[in-house]
């Protein structure tokens, strides 16, 4: 039986906790004030009430946590750096699927909101799904990498049950790359103990990717 400290324990019940309240607000939301309040206040409520604050009650407060980028791995440079390279493959479909076409087309105001969603949801998930997990759990591999990677891929389906919202390429397109990605950065940042550079991956996945969301359901 593993011994849990007490922070760990909250880290792990949250992931659930949080998948089931936003699979129940995501849908209420969007209907109860429309599809794009209600999508911009869920993800507040997931930012700000859940991976946030969980994160930074799990680091020991605002000033330490930054430790969770300073995290070192002893594997070779070579492995860390091909490693690294791996983080970008999303980045590189994205871009090709997505933001190509649209970036001529998107405008300026598009990219400005795409741009500043991308930057705190890249950075606040990587933080608590990635970070705050491997530096809890950091030699466990069950713990560390593929619970939170699983739950990562679920909250996911509960944006697919926002009311009105239309995602290209449906369920597999946005939950099947989100599980994808959650395993691809999870294990990145697992084997090189860091999240800097998944964390400036992700946040350029989620701009290519916002970009299409945000012009076609709400500027289109």
């Amino acid at each position: 039986m593993i011994s849990l400290e007490k922070k760990q324990t909250v880290l792990l019940s949250i992931a659930p906790i949080l998948c089931i309240s936003m699979l129940i607000l995501i849908p209420l939301l969007t209907v109860a004030i429309g599809r794009t309040a209600g999508y911009v206040v869920g993800f507040c409520i997931y930012w700000f009430i859940f991976c946030l604050p969980v994160s930074v009650y799990n680091s020991n407060g605002l000033s330490s946590l930054g430790g969770i980028y300073t995290q070192k791995s002893n594997i070779p440079t070579i492995m860390r750096k091909l490693y690294y390279l791996l983080a970008f493959i999303p980045c590189i479909a994205t871009f090709f699927v997505v933001f190509k076409e649209l970036a001529s087309t998107a405008g300026l105001q598009v990219l400005f909101i795409a741009l500043l969603f991308a930057l705190i949801n890249g950075t606040i998930e990587e933080m608590f799904w990635r970070g705050a997990f491997n530096k809890a759990f950091n030699n466990n591999i069950i713990l560390a990498y593929i619970y939170p990677s699983i739950f990562f891929g679920i909250w996911h389906i509960s944006l697919y049950l926002a009311k009105g919202i239309v995602y290209e390429g449906g369920f597999v397109s946005l939950v099947g790359g989100s599980f994808f990605m959650g395993l691809l950065w999870g294990w990145v940042a697992y084997k090189t103990n860091s999240i800097k550079i998944v964390t400036i991956a992700h946040i350029i996945t989620n701009f290519f990717a916002f970009t299409g969301l945000i012009f076609q359901n709400w500027f289109k």
